[in-house]
């Protein structure tokens, strides 16, 4: 989970692994998949077939070996995850906590832009506001514009 500058700063829930690009999900996404994950994971486990595909975010199974794709983006420029059976049901356990983080993240973008146009001018590290929001990792998001700018 974390803010974007390349993309507004808008929060976008990141899923992959290290060894692979990740994809990276909006709040669009992340609800298609809050509503298909349970049914994912069943259909694996029973070897079945389970496809969604909602704009550019696609996820589908791969029953020979219990992996589900999710795959986002065009077919020019399209990244794919692969998570095996165990990843998905881990993931359908902590789903509930990741869109509750995304929840708090949309709800302080207030707090982040204000930040933002604050830092994005400083070469040291600038104190968020007494009022902002407590759920930002303000010194990571510095990074992040540092970075960025």
């Amino acid at each position: 989970m974390g803010y974007y500058p390349d993309r507004n700063y808008q929060p976008l829930v990141e899923i992959g692994c290290p060894k692979v690009s990740p994809i990276l999900l909006t709040d669009h996404h992340v609800k298609t998949l809050a509503d298909h994950l349970p049914a994912q994971v069943d259909a694996l486990w029973r070897d079945e077939f389970y496809n969604v595909l909602d704009g550019d975010f696609a996820m589908h199974s791969a029953t020979p070996y219990k992996t589900a794709i999710f795959a986002l983006g065009t077919k020019k420029n399209r990244k794919a995850v692969f998570l095996k059976l165990p990843e998905l049901r881990y993931l359908t356990y902590i789903f509930p906590i990741v869109q509750n983080q995304l929840i708090k993240y949309t709800e302080a973008m207030a707090d982040v832009m204000t930040y933002v146009l604050m830092a994005i001018n400083s070469t040291t590290y600038v104190e968020p506001s007494p009022t902002g929001n407590r759920n930002i990792l303000y010194c990571q998001l510095f990074e992040e514009i540092k970075t960025f700018t």
